[in-house]
């Protein structure tokens, strides 16, 4: 995918539009449909549907781009839980019809978001208030225009995979959950460490400036996201920057560039042990790079899970034979290598698809923007990464020169 491309998402998916609006309006929309009516101008914010079906500038403006923009919508954490709220409280009406509670033109928008937001998310309270309401009917219009739409449903793997485990973890690894029934992001999260330090080894891959010189300029660019104690020594106020046979995870969580970028799985090897060893030179830093990046490029290799987890085994000695379900009740805060790298294949391992692995990477609980940041490399070049979520991520959380970066590393690896 190109930086243009990224640019793109970050100004098409603008969710911001709607924070500012529900800010203002919000909490009055709600009490008009507690009351049994809607008295006010929200609807066009507040119960929005596909762009295209009005003709007004604010539904032009308010309209949902498509599927992914309603599925990020949905997920995020002040508009998904306003939108479940205000449908709840239209469900515990009785007695009146839609055009009772919102006027007849009202009605049809309601029935339009309604179907939207049952298409991403069915068999829902969005179902519910299609049945209560129209019979169960949806609107065909939007049904329509949501089976026309060509966009691409999952981007192909790339170091965004990584970062959107960074980020997705960020706020577990002080509130650790055990469960993979999580909210995938919340008033906390935020890209870490982990984005700066991936993005400053896609700048060494991409322009050979030494990665002692790519590290510590990233770093001064964002001092301040959770570097570790002799990392940060190191990144910060250390002159000759030399290595301190560190084992510890930040050696895999930012590697994932090198499976990326490398064409032969000797390749990926070498650039791994070069990522870890300018400060994790102990060799189970360097070791559990290696598997990180090894799983990646057997992955974008098309390897079977069992073929992955064979290599890994053989080559490292990691116990892939173990599952999340019996890590998770003893496992404990672990930022060595070999205390999360093996954690993190297994999740990946243990997955059905790009988002069940980075679910279950944060359920075990310990380091969890780390471990969710290896899962999510092997995991995006295994399955691919739902668009949506590369839009949410990208529009939301990253800025235009970590951005840039991704793309064009994407562009370099040849990744669409």
């Amino acid at each position: 995918m190109t930086a243009a491309k990224y640019e793109e998402y970050a100004s098409r998916y603008d969710l911001k539009r709607y924070v500012d609006a529900h800010r203002n309006a919000y909490a009055t929309a709600l009490r008009e449909i507690q009351s049994g009516r809607k008295q006010s101008h929200w609807m066009w914010f507040v119960f929005p549907q596909l762009r295209g079906l009005g003709h007004s500038r604010n539904s032009d403006y308010y309209g949902i781009a498509d599927r992914d923009e309603a599925m990020m919508f949905l997920q995020h954490r002040v508009l998904g839980k306003n939108l479940w709220e205000i449908t709840l409280a239209m469900l515990a009406i009785d007695g009146k019809s839609a055009d009772e509670i919102l006027g007849g033109i009202d009605a049809l928008k309601f029935r339009s978001s309604m179907t939207l937001f049952n298409v991403v998310c069915p068999n829902n309270i969005f179902a519910e208030a299609l049945r209560k309401y129209y019979g169960g009917k949806e609107d065909e219009r939007t049904l329509e225009m949501l089976n026309a739409d060509s966009s691409k449903q999952f981007v192909d793997g790339g170091i965004i995979g990584a970062i959107i485990g960074d980020i997705v973890g960020s706020f577990y690894e002080f509130y650790n959950c055990k469960s993979t029934k999580i909210a995938l992001f919340t008033s906390g999260t935020t890209f870490t460490d982990d984005t700066v330090m991936t993005i400053a080894v896609a700048d060494w891959l991409l322009s050979g400036v030494p990665l002692q010189t790519t590290m510590s300029d990233w770093g001064q660019e964002y001092p301040n996201r959770g570097y570790g104690g002799m990392f940060c020594e190191w990144l910060f106020y250390s002159k000759d920057k030399k290595p301190y046979n560190s084992f510890g995870n930040g050696a895999g969580m930012r590697v994932s560039p090198c499976g990326y970028y490398a064409n032969s799985l000797e390749e990926a090897l070498e650039l791994a042990r070069q990522s870890a060893e300018v400060t994790h030179n102990h060799p189970e830093g360097i070791k559990g790079a290696q598997a990180i990046a090894s799983a990646i490029i057997l992955a974008r290799q098309h390897k079977s899970k069992d073929e992955i987890r064979d290599y890994i085994e053989t080559s490292f000695g990691y116990n892939l034979h173990r599952t999340c379900d019996e890590i998770r009740p003893a496992y404990r805060f672990d930022v060595t290598c070999q205390g999360s790298c093996p954690e993190a294949l297994i999740a990946f391992l243990d997955s059905d698809d790009y988002e069940s692995a980075i679910r279950l990477a944060v359920s075990l609980g310990g380091d969890s923007d780390t471990i969710a940041c290896m899962t999510g490399g092997i995991a995006a070049a295994y399955y691919g990464i739902p668009a949506w979520l590369v839009k949410y991520v990208v529009s939301e959380y990253l800025p235009r020169n970590i951005r840039d970066v991704v793309g064009r590393f994407d562009e370099a690896c040849r990744i669409l």
